[in-house]
């Protein structure tokens, strides 16, 4: 069924992403994919991307993190390979509701709970 695989990776990195293409790249196909450890910079490789195919990325992170996550170079790689970026920085808690031949991305901030959301608050209107 379309729309109906997703892939969660914990905090995987780039050597654990080399293993799984290693393992079963065909296995990996994904519509939905939750993004490696929370964005950094030590995952989310291009070869991993490429045979996941996302349509979606969904990344957990804070919005005022120290560590600076997601990596901008690697929100960039999303977009460069067509993948659409969502984060709870920016969305607050991100849900998925799946349907037979298709699913939507729900967003806290925004859409489930509106009057929670104030731009003054430092969130952009909308995600990147």
């Amino acid at each position: 069924m379309a729309g109906q695989d997703q892939l969660l990776t914990g905090d995987i990195e780039a050597q654990t992403e080399r293993a799984l293409l290693r393992l079963d790249r065909r296995a990996l196909r994904a519509d939905v994919l939750q993004v490696p450890h929370h964005g950094s910079k030590t995952s989310s490789t291009g070869a991993f991307l490429r045979a996941v195919r996302p349509q979606v990325a969904l990344a957990s992170a804070g919005r005022y993190s120290p560590w600076r996550l997601p990596a901008e170079a690697v929100v960039q790689r999303y977009q460069r390979l067509g993948i659409r970026w969502r984060d709870t920085a920016v969305s607050g808690q991100l849900s998925v509701r799946f349907y037979p031949h298709r699913y939507d991305v729900l967003a806290y901030r925004g859409q489930i709970s509106r009057r929670w959301y104030h731009q003054w608050f430092g969130v952009a209107a909308l995600n990147r």
